[in-house]
């Protein structure tokens, strides 16, 4: 069956809070006073990680597919890497939390204006398809209202506008309605989808929910899937269907094993849920609403998917065709990644089809994640295992990390590092082309000192930086060998190491990402499930659920310019020692990077000045230094940018 980062946190929640339900009668033996005295983290060291050798960059252009500075899309970009060319801030804090009636599984995502939008999943009050905030105050900025047309959206999308350079454009698609919106809130275009879906395929969730767009190169469409499997491609001009809908051959799976959850769990964690977020659409808890759709079966596709910019070859995990599993029965027992392609279907039009297959034992529990040359895409099975494909899908080599992910794996594009994150840890794992080796496992210790803390583990998805992997950290209490997570905060572990560098607590669970915005803030989506169960079973232990949107906003910005600067200069040092008629592409890109790098940090230097965590005269140095520098930044140059670069990190030796 499948199981990606939502159904299997819910299947962890289920198993925990079963296992909570046989301990409860020694609820009150977990009470224990013990002291309170958490750890403090101070300014972290540089970190000593450093590039080596040719990156893994693709051919593709900026034109049209935003630089991975930020989250332009639900992974940040179209190949669903989860990492980010710039510093996140070494040092952090919570800043605020807005909209705190809406549940946010996904996202959000931010413009290059620096403005951020999220899609709402379940709500009181107001209907919302497309909410927009400023990213700095969380104040809104405008809503598109939900609608009879367009009730229920996927999360939103966002491309550079190629007519408008600079430019960019929202996109988001619904059952009924797709549009595309303008940074200010303006519609671009507002199209019928052209599904016609009677009335009881509208109540079926696996017809009517569509993920997320993602952009096909080749057709300059805008692809979306539903969880029941059906493909589109909309023009992304013109929001115009290009290609009859197409099929993922898969049957709905087969989830949940005849398990159910007591009544008296439900009791308490139900009333948390719709005290906060109301009802679903159909009427139901959203936490019973989730623990249905596990017992009910799954849909055909419930992972989002990738897409190759330079082949335009889609990659999605579903599953199998009914008959795989050995029984016709309208279900399946197993899942399967399909690579597909728009092509011509002789006649002068266009039509989905299915290149390659194939076929996991269990299931697949992550979206599959593309390499930075699109030639190796990477998934994990639900036994524990980290698996590397090439791009016809022939294995590679796999890695057992001795538990199921519990999210994508996010695919850096340096030194072949990749990050796997399961329910207890973060893993590095090295691909050696022919074998994957493992690395160093996470330090999650951010809630060491606190009293009502006795297990610390992971709790999201991780993101790659040129400093760190940014992380969230649950605490909570234990239960046969399971958390009750209670806390939660966010963390910078060192790329080098695995050692956590730095952790600020926040103030609610997530099933999204570990957003990193380009000015180092960090944003976190507040969909609390695993934390409404601690809440029901610790009710004095940890504060009410909420939803919304919350920023870490970076502290210490003379420390953010540090890191940015001196990442800098490591990639212009490794950069310069290529060679440049063979690795061309990869030194542009490295340059391309640079400058962001570098802009981070003229951006950091100010406002440590204004903030008086560095002097005027230091900072007119390193400017100096860094305009020094500019003129080099191009591919035949770079070893001349050396100097000036390293005296400016020398700086803060």
């Amino acid at each position: 069956m499948i199981i990606p980062l939502f159904k299997s946190t819910i299947w962890n929640v289920i198993s925990l809070v079963l296992i909570a339900s046989l301990g409860y009668a020694t609820y009150h033996f977990f009470l224990y006073e013990k002291p309170h005295n958490p750890k403090v983290f101070g300014p972290p060291a540089k970190t000593q990680w450093k590039p080596v050798g040719a990156r893994s960059v693709a051919q593709h252009s900026y034109d049209i597919i935003p630089e991975p500075v930020t989250w332009s899309a639900i992974h940040v970009g179209v190949r669903n890497s989860d990492g980010v060319w710039g510093v996140a801030a070494p040092m952090f804090e919570l800043d605020w939390v807005a909209e705190p009636a809406y549940f946010v599984g996904n996202g959000p995502l931010l413009d290059n204006e620096g403005n951020l939008y999220f899609s709402a999943n379940f709500y009181h009050g107001e209907r919302v398809l497309l909410v927009s905030l400023d990213a700095k105050t969380g104040e809104r900025r405008w809503v598109i209202p939900g609608g009879d047309d367009i009730s229920r959206s996927s999360a939103a999308f966002i491309l550079n506008d190629p007519d408008n350079p600079g430019q960019q454009i929202i996109y988001q698609i619904g059952y009924d309605r797709l549009m595309a919106v303008r940074p200010d809130g303006s519609i671009v275009w507002s199209k019928a989808t052209g599904l016609m879906l009677d009335d009881e395929q509208r109540k079926r969730r696996d017809t009517t929910k569509f993920h997320s767009f993602n952009y096909h190169p080749a057709t300059d469409s805008l692809v979306s899937i539903t969880q029941a499997g059906a493909l589109l491609a909309y023009s992304r001009k013109t929001g115009e269907l290009i290609a009859p809908v197409g099929q993922v051959p898969g049957a709905p799976a087969i989830s949940g094993k005849g398990t159910k959850i007591p009544g008296f769990i439900l009791d308490r964690v139900d009333p948390l849920m719709d005290q906060a977020f109301g009802k679903t659409d159909e009427g139901n808890s959203l936490f019973s609403s989730a623990v249905n759709y596990i017992y009910g079966g799954g849909g055909v596709v419930t992972n989002f998917f990738s897409i190759d910019p330079d082949s335009s070859i889609i990659y999605m995990a579903a599953t199998a065709a009914d008959a795989e599993d050995g029984t016709v029965d309208g279900r399946s027992e197993l899942g399967a990644i399909y690579s597909i392609n728009l092509v011509d279907d002789g006649e002068g039009g266009l039509e989905f089809k299915v290149l390659n297959r194939n076929i996991f034992k269990g299931g697949t529990g992550s979206t599959p994640a593309l390499s930075g040359d699109g030639r190796r895409l990477y998934v994990s099975d639900n036994e524990g295992h980290v698996i590397a494909l090439d791009s016809e899908l022939r294995e590679l080599w796999r890695v057992n990390v001795g538990e199921p992910l519990v999210g994508s794996i996010t695919v850096a594009t340096d030194n072949n590092e990749l990050y796997a994150v399961t329910a207890k840890d973060v893993i590095q794992l090295i691909d050696n082309g022919d074998h994957g080796t493992r690395g160093w496992t996470g330090e999650l210790n951010g809630f060491d000192g606190y009293a009502n803390v006795d297990v610390q583990s992971n709790a999201l998805t991780a993101t790659v930086t040129a400093n760190g992997v940014v992380v969230m950290i649950g605490g909570g209490k234990s239960l046969v060998g399971r958390t009750l997570m209670l806390h939660m905060g966010m963390g910078l572990l060192d790329r080098k190491t695995g050692k956590l560098r730095y952790f600020a607590e926040g103030r609610e669970d997530s099933l999204a990402m570990s957003v990193v915005a380009a000015d180092g803030s960090l944003y976190v989506a507040h969909s609390p499930l695993r934390r409404a169960v601690g809440k029901a079973i610790y009710p004095d232990l940890t504060p009410e659920v909420t939803g919304g949107i919350a920023r870490f906003k970076p502290i210490r910005l003379d420390l953010m310019a540090r890191d940015a600067i001196c990442a800098a200069t490591d990639r212009v040092i490794n950069a310069s020692s290529l060679v440049l008629t063979t690795e061309r592409l990869a030194i542009e890109t490295d340059i391309l990077q640079i400058k962001h790098l570098l802009g981070q940090a003229d951006n950091a230097i100010k406002q440590a000045v204004n903030d008086g965590d560095m002097t005027a005269e230091v900072a007119g140095k390193l400017t100096d230094l860094l305009q020094q520098s500019q003129p080099s930044l191009a591919a035949a140059d770079l070893s001349q940018a050396v100097p000036g670069l390293s005296q400016a990190c020398g700086m803060f030796n």
